[in-house]
């Protein structure tokens, strides 16, 4: 590969702490492999072949790669990529035809929700917090078949089933030499750079990145902390497993982190941090939320902890306007002023609504707003009516 410099080869061990992955820091913990463990069950007899047979007839989505091998994000394409249904029946066959060139995968699949006849066997390794587990997938792919450099939000472990998967993994204090996509909800995960051919010219900082190799063959365990960038090729066809788990929220602390935090996705549903991250030890609701600003006030963030702060107003405005039945359809600001007009909120309260949303809209990645504000709003906010309450 050219341009960013290898570091060398992950970590393999052979045992691991019977006890769940609770903390991770994710720019000062590293991806590990366990190999050797007999945590997975009946999950080792999960071959393309095997999964055929027990799918039977039913019809799955199925993704179809480019010429080259690579599946890459199409904004034209409902859901980002190219899809096509095939019986279960055919995957294993289809899947090894290699000499048809034609590159297939089964994206994310979550076992629980999609696939009841693999559910029972499914196994859950001690090393994963059932507490806060998201989802559980099932991969399979094609030989050749790569994906685009990118990260998850979660923390994951990943098993691998049958064949190889090779792993290109960059600390994410490097997210700005690895150009992530567009800040929406669809891109901003994806790196611009093509690392099996990087245009270097166009991409002149990748040069710069380091990156750890990982190969995991079947029986072993990745464990890949949130935010790590990684590009996974599949140089076999394989059949792999993912556990993803929301993070604490404290260990979260990295740029793509940050950045995420300026979407608007978020500040309009503040509450869906609560979906991604686990946020317990900070509190609950705006108060966690609050907290969350504080900390990354710390880390000279104060464009993010303002745009927290516009999620815990909008967040509010809308439990109010919800337990009285209205309908806010004229937005945010119609939203206050009926909260003031029917005296759920107070004059002062709808001021600091104003002025608080005024400061989110200012802050944007690099557009910096003052820090004193932004402090003297998170107080403001803790002071006020305006708090709703959520589970962590």
């Amino acid at each position: 590969m050219q341009g960013a410099r290898p570091l060398g080869h992950v970590k393999v061990v052979s045992s691991f702490p019977e006890e769940p992955i609770t903390r991770a820091p994710v720019l000062t913990t590293t991806p590990l492999i366990i190999r050797g463990t007999y945590a997975l069950g009946k999950m080792r007899q999960w071959t393309p072949e095997y999964i055929s047979e027990r799918l039977g007839d039913r019809e799955v989505p199925v993704s179809v790669a480019d010429g080259d091998g690579a599946f890459r994000y199409n904004p034209d394409e409902r859901g980002g990529l190219r899809y096509e249904p095939m019986r279960g029946s055919r995957l294993a066959a289809e899947f090894r035809k290699a000499a048809t060139g034609r590159r297939l995968s089964m994206q994310q699949m979550s076992i629980p929700d999609t696939l009841p006849e693999l559910y029972d066997e499914l196994t859950i390794p001690p090393y994963v917090p059932t507490a806060v587990i998201s989802d559980v997938n099932l991969w399979m792919a094609s030989d050749a078949s790569n994906t685009p450099l990118h990260y998850d939000n979660m923390n994951n472990l990943f098993a691998q089933l049958d064949g190889k998967k090779r792993f290109l993994l960059f600390n994410p204090a490097q997210s700005d030499l690895l150009y992530p996509g567009a800040l929406d909800i669809r891109t901003r995960h994806l790196s611009q750079v093509d690392v099996k051919a990087p245009d270097l010219q166009k991409f002149p900082k990748f040069k710069q990145a380091e990156y750890w190799e990982a190969v995991v063959t079947p029986g072993d365990l990745l464990f890949i902390p949130a935010f790590w960038w990684h590009q996974v090729s599949a140089p076999d066809v394989s059949v792999s497993v993912n556990y993803w788990w929301r993070a604490d929220v404290r260990d979260c602390a990295c740029p793509a982190f940050f950045r995420q935090l300026y979407m608007d996705l978020v500040m309009e549903d503040v509450r869906g941090l609560f979906r991604t991250h686990d946020l317990r030890e900070l509190g609950s609701g705006s108060i966690a939320v609050l907290t969350l600003a504080d900390r990354v006030i710390e880390r000279d963030e104060a464009g993010v902890a303002a745009r927290l702060c516009g999620g815990v107003i909008i967040a509010a405005a809308k439990g109010a306007c919800g337990e009285l039945g209205i309908a806010a359809d004229g937005g945010i600001d119609d939203a206050v002023a009926e909260l003031e007009k029917r005296s759920v909120w107070s004059s002062d309260d709808s001021d600091l609504a104003h002025q608080g949303l005024a400061l989110a809209a200012a802050a944007r990645p690099g557009n910096s707003v003052s820090i004193p504000d932004v402090q003297q709003l998170i107080e403001r906010l803790r002071e006020s009516g305006l708090r709703w309450e959520h589970p962590a």
